[in-house]
């Protein structure tokens, strides 16, 4: 990723995370709930690591701003210009969702904490069960979103 179109390729398809992840703080925000402000720093702030990685290993900040203008300008949009994407982020459906990608999120964390401690067992099976229980859950809240 040291080469300029290599890193406008992977920054570019983060934008995408970005996007989500700040329409979902700015209709976390407009609708004064916190569970989408949450999903949305989940979404659109963890790949924030890459412009910061890319920033200390070769000193070009360039596209971690790139990044933060994204996710700042998507909520500020979405909070303020874009009600129909604001509503889609507000639905009961998307608080279903909301729990399973944290409870996936939880699973993938916990799996590799066992791992690095050097219990394969416990990795696979507490990780296993919570990403199990988080995809199940993410499922059941795409199927309230599309109505089924």
């Amino acid at each position: 990723m040291s080469g300029t179109l290599d890193a406008a390729m992977i920054f570019g398809f983060l934008s995408f995370l970005h996007f989500w992840g700040g329409a979902a703080i700015g209709a976390g925000i407009a609708g004064r709930r916190v569970p989408p402000i949450l999903w949305g720093l989940l979404i659109g702030a963890t790949p924030l690591y890459f412009g910061i990685e890319r920033g200390l290993a070769l000193r070009e900040w360039g596209w971690l701003i790139w990044q933060l203008a994204v996710l700042v300008v998507s909520a500020l949009l979405v909070a303020t210009r874009l009600p129909r994407l604001r509503a889609a982020f507000l639905t009961r459906g998307m608080n279903t969702l909301i729990v399973g990608t944290f409870l996936m999120a939880v699973g993938g964390v916990l799996g590799a904490w066992f791992f690095r401690q050097g219990s394969e067992f416990l990795s696979l099976l507490a990780g296993g069960i919570a990403f199990l229980f988080g995809s199940i859950w993410f499922g059941a809240g795409i199927k309230q979103l599309r109505g089924k």
